[in-house]
């Protein structure tokens, strides 16, 4: 009997590492001073496109959960260096869709920053080769 994981051990942990190297500039949201300035920079693209160009000021909560976020994305960027297992690849991809529907749906029904639309085409980007990857095993030589 096979285990879960073990059906996707055909991906190739640079697979693993790559996406999870392009993830590691979420970083920047892990403290209030990075986060402030990534906040700005995201605000000032969305200027570019011709809408508001200054970021809100954030609460002590709001910059908490937004700190937040940036740990967890940390954390599961240092697991996937470490540990670059297929299984991860999966979890990385769906939940790379998640969060490229949880990015429309405030875009579409809450006023969220046009810019965002760039974030739903990067997750998109991410999720479909390691997806791929999981479900359609490597030709052997």
């Amino acid at each position: 009997m096979t285990s879960y994981a073990s059906r996707y051990e055909h991906v190739a942990p640079a697979t693993v590492r790559f996406w999870a190297m392009i993830d590691s500039g979420v970083l920047a949201l892990a403290t209030p001073w990075t986060a402030t300035l990534f906040l700005g920079a995201l605000y000032w693209f969305n200027g570019l496109l011709g809408y508001e160009s200054t970021a809100p000021a954030f609460g002590t909560m709001q910059m908490f959960f937004v700190n937040l976020s940036g740990v967890m994305v940390g954390v599961w960027v240092v697991a996937r260096l470490l540990h670059p297992v297929g299984m991860l690849a999966l979890v990385d991809g769906v939940g790379r869709l998640l969060v490229a529907l949880l990015l429309i749906a405030y875009l579409l029904a809450a006023d969220a920053p046009p810019v965002l639309w760039f974030f739903v085409f990067t997750e998109a980007v991410g999720a479909i080769p390691q997806l791929r990857a999981c479900l359609v095993p490597r030709r052997e030589g």
